[in-house]
Parts: C-alpha cells; structure tokens; sequence
C-alpha cells in the first residue's frame, strides 16, 4: 500500500458526509461543476443532465437534480466525472483532511471516541 490510506466503511462515511459539498465543488475550482448560491441554496450543472438544477441539501449532504431526479454525493460526483473510485477517494480525503485543518473548533464525535 504506497502510503494510500485504507479504504474503510468509516472513511467512506466521513467523505460522503462530513465533506461538505460545496467544499468539494470549490476546491475542484474549473474542473469541477459550475456552481452558484441562489434562494439560499446551493446549486451546480448536474453531470448527469447537464442542467443547473442540482441542489445539495445541507441537512443530509447529498445533491438532488430537480431535472432528471438523479442523487449525488461527493463521492458520486468525481465518479460522473471520471475519476475512478480509488481515485476519487484518494482526492475526497485529501480535501477531507485540508477541510479538518481549517475547522479546528469543529471536532467530530468519531475524534472524541477515539
């Protein structure tokens, strides 16, 4: 394993959700879908359909597409767009990890347990 991290249910779990979406959309900056706040909302092109109409719901981090009622979460997204699994969850944790460094109040309980 070349310094990979292992690939667990609980890692997977924190990608899908504890990174939040839109943290996941800006740091993939022009690769990545476009995006825009509207009505207090999220929203981004769905990969899918290709329409503006996917918006990520903040209580449960997972986008819907209002067009063609696909779900995404992050994980979900950098496969649509290419990426291939380890792949994805290799990026995903790196962000994961930068998006921890920068919320040092925001401990998860998953850190408490340990």
């Amino acid at each position: 394993p070349h310094g990979r991290p292992m690939i667990t249910r609980e890692l997977l779990r924190h990608l899908r959700n504890d990174l939040p979406m839109p943290v996941t959309i800006a740091a993939l900056g022009t690769d990545g879908p476009p995006a825009k706040r509207s009505e207090g909302r999220y929203r981004f092109l769905c990969p899918h359909c290709r329409e503006m109409l996917a918006t990520v719901n903040p209580r449960n981090n997972l986008a819907h597409c209002f067009g063609c009622t696909k779900n995404l979460n992050n994980i979900d997204l950098l496969l649509t767009m290419g990426y291939d699994f380890k792949s994805a969850v290799s990026i995903l944790t790196r962000m994961y990890d930068l998006h921890r460094a920068r919320m040092p109040c925001a401990e998860s309980s998953a850190a408490s347990q340990e």
